[in-house]
């Protein structure tokens, strides 16, 4: 039976004193009780990746839930870029966070629904930098639109290069989403998803391409280029030192996207 007031699940309460103990989460009485740490652990052994991430129990509006839900996932954070993903579990980010497991359980069902979250938390970061990398450059010309993709993509990838790694390991975050049409003024808000950056860049190089030249092909390679150059780097780097700076990669990278953009529009 759950918590009335918070609907955190319960199980059936013990017999004698302390049967009627008080959610820590809601300090409602009643004759349930949250699950130990045995309980959760046990029903966690069963979950894997692939099931489907439920979403967040309940959105966070007052300061003090926001404040726990980020703590929360940055202990999640932590715990995934040390335990990877065999190790974490709710139990594991309780303790990492100093909380309890109820109070996890308030915003987040599970260990899919953590992983969600912090996905979502981690793109939107990834977006911020590639929104102002591109907003800043305000590019005019191939060669300005290559420089500021590139920059973008480094800048995002440096943020936090191991979480990004883990999280990637279930689903790309640069993806072929269904192509639609961007207006310019949606352009800003559509970097903010790292999914929908083929369809801002394929915009982009719309007006810059000549005739005849797949336009499709053409911005998705040059992203996957540019991508897989500062993922490469950026993860590298987090993992060993590097015999050169990432910033040389960085020009590398705009050269090595350019000279395949000159390619393909160069008349045959």
């Amino acid at each position: 039976m759950p918590c009335r007031r918070c609907g955190v699940a319960g199980v059936a309460p013990r017999r004698g004193r302390g049967a009627a103990r008080m959610h820590a989460c809601c300090d409602n009485p009643h004759p349930m009780r949250h699950p130990t740490e045995s309980e959760v652990a046990a029903v966690e052994a069963v979950d894997t990746l692939a099931a489907p991430a439920r979403p967040v129990r309940r959105a966070p509006r007052q300061s003090r839930a926001r404040r726990l839900t980020e703590l929360v996932l940055q202990a999640t954070a932590e715990v995934l870029r040390t335990r990877g993903h065999a190790g974490l579990s709710t139990n594991e980010v309780a303790r990492q966070a100093g909380v309890s497991v109820g109070a996890i359980y308030q915003y987040f069902p599970d260990k899919a629904a953590l992983l969600a979250a912090l996905r979502q938390r981690h793109a939107h970061d990834m977006g911020e930098a590639m929104r102002d990398a591109w907003q800043a450059a305000a590019p005019a010309s191939l060669a300005e639109a290559v420089a500021a993709l590139v920059r973008g993509l480094f800048a995002a990838h440096a943020l936090d290069p191991v979480l990004h790694a883990l999280l990637e390991a279930d689903a790309p975050f640069v993806d072929l989403p269904p192509l639609t049409a961007l207006a310019q003024e949606e352009a800003a808000d559509a970097l903010m998803q790292p999914g929908a950056w083929w369809a801002v860049w394929r915009s982009a190089l719309a007006g810059l391409l000549g005739p005849g030249v797949s336009l499709d092909v053409a911005a998705w390679v040059s992203l996957q280029m540019a991508d897989g150059l500062a993922h490469t780097a950026w993860v590298t780097a987090a993992r060993r030192p590097l015999p050169f700076a990432v910033g040389a990669l960085e020009s590398a990278a705009v050269q090595a996207v350019q000279a395949y953009l000159n390619d393909v529009t160069r008349p045959a």
